[in-house]
């Protein structure tokens, strides 16, 4: 199966490989099959992605196969390093999260994959192996926090220097509020 269809990321480096997370599904018996990665900032990098600046996650597939079917759930847990929203220090994330994906044999004769849609994804006769790079890559970005700070940790690696620089430049010390929300409080007060 050509799986560049589906990347909607551009390898940075091609000389990297993804070839390790490649299954052959063609050679592997019907029944549950358990295949082990381990993502690193490395492979991060190879899609291109600057923000992560460290990775220690391991990610478990689990493959059923049948005659039709490649029932597939990963499971992704371990910690990714990115910097603070606030004051770019960075903050270990911790994620345990999974996906499914169930890919399907497509019906004899159909040579491209245009049966695809959000609930599988089509195998023609020609494919014989699937890469699981792109689900893990996308797993694994999509379970992180869209604001990435320090508000929910208990110890807080603020940079202070930072915080005060940005609160200089927003032309409040924190302690007082802001005058340009006065109009704005006012209208929450008529209703």
């Amino acid at each position: 199966m050509d799986k560049s269809v589906f990347l909607p990321f551009v390898l940075k480096d091609a000389s990297l490989s993804l070839e390790e997370f490649d299954i052959e599904f063609v050679k592997l018996k019907d029944g549950i099959h358990e295949f082990n990665y381990r993502l690193e900032k490395k492979f991060f990098e190879i899609f291109g992605n600057e923000d992560v600046l460290g990775a220690e996650i391991a990610v478990k597939a689990v493959l059923e196969k049948t005659v039709n079917l490649l029932n597939l759930n990963l499971e992704i847990n371990g910690w990714v390093n990115l910097s603070c929203d606030r004051c770019l220090v960075p903050l270990s994330i911790t994620m345990e999260t999974g996906h499914h994906v169930l890919y399907k044999m497509a019906p004899e004769g159909v040579q491209d994959a245009d049966l695809n849609n959000d609930d599988w994804v089509v195998l023609t006769q020609q494919d014989y192996k699937i890469n699981l790079a792109q689900e893990c890559y996308e797993t694994t970005l999509l379970s992180l926090p869209m604001i990435r700070n320090c508000d929910e940790m208990e110890t807080k690696p603020c940079n202070y220097q930072m915080l005060s620089k940005l609160n200089d430049l927003n032309g409040t010390d924190g302690s007082q509020p802001d005058p340009r929300w006065d109009k704005l409080k006012e209208l929450f007060k008529k209703k």
